[in-house]
């Protein structure tokens, strides 16, 4: 199986334009209505993990468990920046230079402040909204829509890794199932591309287990 070959998260800085979906989108998605629900329950899933587990291996094959934790803290916090100021007049936090707390209690009040600055965004309308990322302006409720994947993904990642459990919404997850086509298509597949080719799975898969597949990655993965 051919398996994703870098986070997520690494394909919004590949944006060079946006596709017609996505320029039409409006605030008619409903990730801003889910987004803080997983991210408080991404928060829970982060008090639980162990310092012992940080050198796990994870689905992500660049990241150890500690990686995967600041990339996921490193990434929460651009989002609640970019949500909570969208015209990116400041400066943007770094992401690949976070390090995230060894403290699970203080990684989960991280991701905590991040969702109540996304929260702050999606109240004050961002979804209606132009977003700046990286230079060019992005509809917010893309931004949205990408965040949500972003986060269902890696909770299944870090879940997997850890043998914690990870129940997001139904709801949520059937919003990114439906929304992830529209951002991840077929140009930004393959060798050297963001995402490995999306795996084939049972028609009992789960609607999670078939988002997880649709990004590249095998859903019942297995350290080794």
């Amino acid at each position: 199986m051919t398996l994703l070959r870098v986070p997520v998260s690494r394909f919004f800085k590949k944006l060079s334009y946006l596709t017609p979906s996505l320029i039409v989108m409006t605030n008619s998605s409903p990730a801003g209505l889910h987004l803080p629900i997983v991210l408080d329950q991404l928060a829970d899933l982060l008090a639980q993990v162990k310092p012992e587990q940080y050198s796990a291996p994870t689905p992500c094959p660049e990241f150890d468990v500690s990686k995967l934790r600041s990339h996921i803290l490193g990434w929460a916090l651009f989002f609640g920046a970019v949500f909570e100021r969208p015209q990116g007049t400041d400066e943007r936090p770094d992401v690949e230079g976070y390090q995230a707390p060894q403290s699970p209690a203080e990684a989960a009040e991280v991701m905590r402040g991040a969702r109540r600055q996304i929260s702050a965004g999606v109240d004050a309308g961002v979804a209606d909204e132009q977003v700046v990322m990286f230079g060019g302006p992005l509809p917010g409720s893309a931004g949205l829509g990408m965040c949500l994947g972003e986060y269902l993904v890696h909770g299944h990642d870090l879940a997997q890794a850890t043998g914690l459990p990870w129940n997001p919404p139904a709801e949520a997850v059937a919003a990114a199932l439906a929304f992830m086509p529209k951002m991840l298509t077929d140009e930004y597949r393959g060798p050297d591309k963001s995402f490995g080719y999306q795996v084939e799975v049972p028609g009992t898969a789960s609607d999670l287990e078939k988002l997880v597949a649709f990004t590249g990655r095998d859903p019942y993965w297995q350290a080794a």
